[in-house]
């Protein structure tokens, strides 16, 4: 039986963008998510921290691998921290999608708690056979958080209390947005910049390989009768399929990583370009008030800010 969906507006306020997201249980369990990401981001502004959302790959893609994608997006967030310093808390997807272990953890915490709830059993096994939560299930949800300012608590110094910004759908609650780069891959795996990049990344695949059997099963294993079967490096077959994943690792972390290649950094990217185009004609924001894009380290310019890209799960509008 195929699981029921949607398709419509994760924010039907600021209709800038749709999706197609599974309803039932996922549903309800990405809305407890989504509170908690809220909750976070609010004790942070309570804080009086400015907040920046890291954009980054987090599903296996192209040769990419999820877990290594979540290395490189903590590495990154320390990064940023170290960098910028304590007073910016930086929101990283990864630490709360079922790609990590921490996003597992937080997951299956909402999963116990609707089960609680309802007085039935669900696990994340049971809620995954029924169906797998996808990039529309995701980009529903980090929609809502980017835009959604309604909890907003004392909207901003100088507001005056007919133009408060609390409310209005705009991001709200974001200074910038960070685009992950290659550089920032690069320096992951070459901390130094001094050694040769592919010697790096391919030295860090053979190591996790070797320690790592989760990443030896993602890389090392095929469908075999509905149980995964170790390849045999000493068979020709087997032996081309190890090589052909290897080089597909390479390759991506090398020349093909950072946001320019994740489908769901591309809804993001035109996500902040469409809300800060309404900025711009917001009587409580305007051009100076525009949520900050970077990218590897360096802000984007005007137009590279308020230009569109080709779109990652959107789904479009009905013509009419």
């Amino acid at each position: 039986m195929t699981a029921a969906t949607e398709t419509g507006y994760p924010v039907p306020d600021r209709p800038v963008i749709r999706f197609t997201w599974h309803t039932g249980d996922w549903f309800e369990i990405f809305q407890k998510h989504t509170a908690l990401i809220q909750s976070d981001i609010a004790r942070a502004r309570a804080e009086d921290r400015m907040v920046v959302y890291l954009s980054c790959p987090v599903s296996s893609r192209g040769g990419s691998h999820a877990r290594t994608n979540t290395e490189v997006a903590n590495f990154v967030t320390r990064r940023l921290a170290d960098r910028w310093g304590e007073r910016f808390f930086v929101l990283n997807p990864a630490a709360y999608q079922l790609e990590s272990r921490e996003g597992t953890g937080l997951i299956m915490r909402h999963i116990a708690e609707l089960a609680w709830e309802t007085g039935r059993d669900i696990t994340l096994e049971t809620l995954k056979a029924e169906a797998e939560p996808g990039g529309g299930d995701y980009m529903r949800m980090w929609t809502r958080v980017i835009t959604e300012d309604g909890y907003l608590e004392d909207g901003y110094p100088g507001d005056p209390p007919d133009r408060t910004r609390r409310g209005r759908q705009l991001a709200g609650l974001f200074d910038a947005v960070y685009f992950l780069g290659p550089d920032d891959v690069h320096a992951f795996f070459d901390p130094g910049g001094t050694g040769s990049l592919v010697r790096e990344v391919e030295e860090y695949f053979a190591r996790k390989s070797a320690v790592d059997p989760g990443f030896c099963a993602d890389f090392g294993t095929v469908p075999s009768g509905g149980t995964p079967r170790l390849l045999c490096l000493t068979d020709p077959a087997d032996a081309a399929v190890w090589e052909e994943r290897r080089k597909e690792f390479v390759r991506y972390y090398t020349v093909r990583a950072g946001a320019a290649y994740s489908r769901g950094s591309h809804d993001e990217w035109n996500i902040f370009v469409r809300l800060n185009r309404l900025r711009t004609a917001d009587p409580c924001y305007g051009p100076g008030e525009q949520v900050a894009f970077y990218f590897a380290g360096r802000a984007r310019g005007m137009a590279e800010a308020e230009l569109a890209v080709s779109p990652g799960y959107e789904v479009p509008a009905p013509a009419g």
